[in-house]
């Protein structure tokens, strides 16, 4: 993350922004030395940028300016500053924008007047009515910058000390909500979604692609499709065609860099199915947590606690497995066990899509579905595990202690309605073994077993990467049951309407989607942050 300095002359850019990176310990930039840098460079002249602009003109430096964007947009946690004219050009403005947080600082314009004019009127104001024009300008440049700023402080008044530390602050403030916000996931690659169950739409916002990916609504609609209700008799009756809409980031079949939006139309919600049940918790659902949390709970569905919210992340899923398929990673997610039917351990990865439960073997698949429309007759449903299996993934993904891989992937994993348990390679196996047993031994430059399932010390080693995954099963059944009432009176509740007897098949495309997500903006993480590693592993952008 960068943290992006700008606002009027004289505001106090420099001596601000050079006081905040010391103090918060990150390199500081300043895109009026690196063009000036960069003038002195290709011409052997060293001049300041208010002379190059005298003496090359307003489009030269303009292209100046681009050539700066263009050195510093791919460093990450620093200071940098700039001048207004820099981010009043959009494509400028984008790239600065990108994993930024935007400080405006700006100050009473009188006071901004006085230390511009004792300093050296600037060449874009009117030498006839110099103050006059400068008041024009900056009232232009704050409409169209003044928008994008995350935080705006006032220098008007205050020593550097005590504005350095407003500002220091205010950035607490702000990555701390950015790096808690309930709603978005990842730290380069970040994914945002929107919108509940029986609201008009859902829908994702994907920040961090650079340009030039090639993506369409057709390689996002191939993954909607298979998490789509209404495939087959063991998935929910509801009716949604899932069709996904991109709205902006995505020009001509390509990605701009801009944040790619994504939008689905909720088309068979049938809100009345609950209006029964809108003052009674639903036992196993959000209802009781989410009214003890905010006081107040969309019982249509559960709103945001429902599944259908998993159709925004299988939205953006889809960009970041096509982005890794490029790269060779492949990522398998199948039915291992449903209902305490087990999969036989034999079959192959082709199989997989070929039922409607996600098995790799036909025979297994049909006892698991049987088990399923068995459960749903009785008016009840089951639940399962699902073994997720990623390969190609390069070694060094993951960071020490907070950041492992394993536990980014299980937080990934975790967050999906559903999923009750999580573990790695032998998974809570190992605990029945020796270490002689359990460690994976290594000769030839190979390991020689995975136990590990991929991972050591949350980092990950190379080989394939196996995780299990526990899903309960569906909350909503039509057996009747015991509950609470929204006055905490006790009450008997059957809950009707369409609902999946099994969650896991459609579950499987979704916990792809957030692996996928995981590993692109772990690669990205470790691309940026050992230029040698990726000198053998490259960027997954590449």
């Amino acid at each position: 993350m960068r943290i992006v300095l700008y606002g009027p002359k004289a505001s106090g850019k420099t001596t601000i922004g050079k006081y905040v990176a010391e103090v918060i310990g990150v390199p500081f930039y300043e895109t009026d030395e690196l063009i000036e840098s960069t003038y002195s460079s290709r011409t052997g002249q060293a001049k300041s940028c208010r002379q190059i602009y005298l003496d090359e003109g307003k489009d030269f430096f303009s292209k100046l300016e681009v050539d700066a964007v263009r050195e510093i947009e791919n460093l990450d946690w620093c200071m940098i500053i700039t001048g207004g004219s820099l981010l009043l050009n959009p494509e400028n403005r984008s790239k600065l924008r990108k994993n930024s947080i935007l400080i405006y600082l700006t100050a009473d314009k009188k006071i901004l007047w006085n230390r511009v004019s004792n300093a050296g009127i600037p060449p874009w104001i009117d030498s006839e009515c110099p103050e006059e024009s400068f008041y024009e300008e900056l009232e232009r440049r704050e409409e169209i910058l003044l928008p994008y700023a995350d935080i705006v402080i006032d220098t008007t008044n205050g020593t550097i000390d005590e504005l350095a530390h407003k500002i220091i602050e205010k950035l607490s403030e702000e990555i701390s909500i950015r790096m808690n916000s309930p709603n978005t996931f990842g730290d380069l690659v970040r994914v945002t979604t929107f919108g509940e169950s029986h609201g008009p739409a859902i829908g994702a916002v994907i920040d961090g692609i650079p340009p030039g990916i090639e993506i369409s609504e057709e390689d996002i609609q191939k993954e909607l499709d298979r998490r789509r209700p209404g495939q087959s008799s063991i998935t929910t009756r509801r009716k949604e065609t899932d069709k996904v809409h991109i709205l902006s980031g995505v020009f001509e079949n390509k990605t701009t860099g801009a944040p790619i939006a994504l939008l689905i139309y909720n088309e068979d919600p049938k809100s009345h199915h609950y209006d029964n049940i809108k003052d009674v918790f639903r036992p196993g659902h959000a209802d009781y947590t989410f009214f003890m949390k905010f006081g107040i709970r969309d019982h249509r569905g559960g709103g945001r606690a429902s599944g259908r919210e998993t159709a925004a992340r299988v939205s953006a899923g889809a960009i970041a497995k096509k982005i890794l398929e490029r790269k060779g990673i492949k990522i398998y997610a199948y039915s291992v066990e449903i209902g305490g039917i087990s999969w036989s351990g034999k079959g192959s990865y082709e199989n997989i899509e070929a039922n409607p439960v996600r098995c790799p073997d036909a025979e297994s698949a049909l006892k698991m579905e049987e088990k399923i429309l068995e459960a749903r007759k009785e008016g009840d449903s089951l639940g399962g595990i699902v073994q997720i299996e990623i390969h190609g993934v390069p070694p060094g993904l993951g960071d020490p202690v907070f950041g492992k891989l394993s536990s980014r992937l299980a937080s990934a994993i975790m967050s999906i309605g559903a999923v009750k348990g999580v573990e790695f390679g032998d998974g809570f196996k190992l605990a029945l073994l020796r270490g002689s047993e359990a460690n994976d031994a290594m000769a030839d430059g190979k390991f020689m077993s995975n136990h590990s399932g991929g991972l050591l010390g949350g980092i990950s080693t190379g080989e394939p990467i196996v995780m299990r995954v526990v899903v309960k099963p569906t909350s909503s059944i039509a057996k009747p049951q015991k509950t609470l009432n929204t006055k905490f009176e006790n009450v008997e509740i059957q809950v009707h309407g369409r609902h999946d007897p099994c969650i896991v098949p459609r579950a499987i495309p979704v916990m792809e989607s957030m692996i996928a997500l995981t590993i692109l903006d772990a690669w990205a993480k470790q691309a940026k942050l050992n230029p040698e590693w990726a000198k053998k592993w490259g960027s997954p952008f590449e």
